[in-house]
């Protein structure tokens, strides 16, 4: 039986069960086989990797910095009061 919408059933057969559509952008799609469709996929995965390194990258880089700044302003203000003779304890 194959399902045809959520309440009909209608009775059916399987052909070309080696073939899937892939979608190559744009809308458009190309008809692949199942090992042509996994190496596709795994392209595909390998490229998105990339990309959340880039991204985890990027979001590490302004940690750094913000550290960074974060210990030059700290060290700024103890040399202003030490310059005024001001101690102080961090």
């Amino acid at each position: 039986m194959v399902p045809f919408g959520k309440a009909a059933f209608f009775p059916g057969h399987l052909i070309h069960t080696n073939e899937f559509l892939v979608l190559l952008g744009e809308g458009h799609y190309a008809e692949r086989t199942s090992k042509q469709t996994v190496e596709i996929l795994q392209q595909r995965g390998k490229s998105l990797d990339s990309r959340v390194d880039s991204l985890e990258a990027n979001i590490k880089d302004p940690e750094a910095e913000a550290s960074f700044l974060n210990a030059t302003a700290s060290f700024l203000v103890a040399w202003l009061f030490w310059e005024k003779g001001i101690m102080l304890n961090f």
